[in-house]
């Protein structure tokens, strides 16, 4: 009796908790809700405004696009957003907002309890990179995004408009503007942003989002750099078409001519005259009919460039070759 007693007692514990448990959830969700629509009634009017959030900063642009700012994106140098959110200034919270967003935002509001859920039709993090182990807003991102999602309803085949970032790695001063202005009058439907690369490099990368083989080469054929190897697709934050960060180029790849002919001679000066490094000549006959080009999958875009400029049709992919361009000429 006694055990059937304890057992019981238990059961009716377990189901108290459970009831309780029900209870807490239920009153925060009224808390969220009345936190948000009861104390900031006039949410439901505003347009363009930011919700400050127990994690996260959500910012929201009527029913299109809703973007998710963490809290430990930097401000400035200095300071964090959730640094500032903790002296509740949410004032300036705003203000470094706007600093930072091509739309600017006039209203806020505060959560408090439970996670916000945006029901817009485009749902994006902010864009971010990383420097000194400190986590950015994106700059050079920030004004196709807007373009894309928010601007043109995300439709962005409606005009045709290629979205492009240019990254400025080779550390001229303004060369990165200078390259897209130079593209604005080739493409009339393109649309770019400059800014500097996070660091200087040699090499020249392109990162293709959502853009053609097609597209891609002609951009390449349309600017003054040889060496692009192809960056891993989303390691850029970016709602861009493309990306091109434009390196120095002091070496380049190495390019290997084999052949014995006239002809192989002539394909070595052109590549000197065009200002091609790491020039190499094997003599060794490759019993090929026509010259062949041969290159690692990172490097077609520099493979491609070349034989546009050599007029050599024929090119072969090979993995085996590490930082390496093969010319086979007959």
């Amino acid at each position: 009796m006694n055990k059937m007693g304890k057992k019981s007692k238990r059961g009716n514990r377990g189901l108290r908790n459970l009831f309780f448990g029900l209870i807490i959830i239920v009153v925060l969700g009224i808390l969220l809700m009345f936190n948000l629509r009861n104390t900031h009634g006039e949410v439901e009017k505003w347009d363009k405004y930011a919700i400050i959030g127990r994690n996260n900063i959500f910012v929201i642009y009527e029913d299109k696009l809703a973007i998710r700012i963490p809290e430990e994106i930097q401000v400035d140098k200095e300071r964090t957003f959730k640094d500032i959110i903790k002296t509740k200034n949410y004032e300036e919270v705003l203000e470094a907002l706007n600093r930072l967003l091509p739309e600017k935002v006039n209203h806020y509001a505060i959560i408090k309890y439970g996670e916000l859920d945006p029901k817009t039709k485009n749902s994006v993090n902010m864009p971010e990179t990383v420097l000194d182990n400190k986590r950015y807003i994106l700059t050079s991102s920030m004004e196709n995004m807007f373009s894309v999602l928010y601007n043109t309803d995300g439709n962005k085949s409606d005009s045709g408009e290629i979205t492009i970032d240019i990254l400025n790695a080779n550390g001229r001063p303004g060369y990165a503007k200078r390259t897209g202005d130079e593209l604005l009058e080739k493409f009339t439907n393109l649309k770019y942003t400059a800014a500097n690369n996070e660091t200087n490099g040699d090499m020249s990368y392109i990162t293709l989002n959502q853009m053609s083989k097609e597209k891609a080469q002609e951009l390449v054929m349309s600017v003054k750099e040889k060496y692009f190897k192809i960056g891993k697709e989303g390691s850029i934050p970016t709602l861009a078409n493309a990306v091109l960060v434009l390196g120095e180029e002091k070496e380049g790849v190495p390019v290997e001519v084999i052949g014995t002919t006239e002809k192989t001679m002539n394909i070595f000066n052109e590549l000197k005259k065009d200002g091609y490094k790491g020039l190499s000549h094997k003599k060794k006959n490759p019993a090929v009919d026509t010259p062949i080009i041969e290159y690692n999958k990172e490097d077609y875009f520099i493979a491609y460039k070349i034989s546009k400029m050599l007029n050599i049709e024929n090119m072969i992919e090979k993995n085996d070759l590490k930082n390496k361009i093969v010319i086979l000429s007959n």
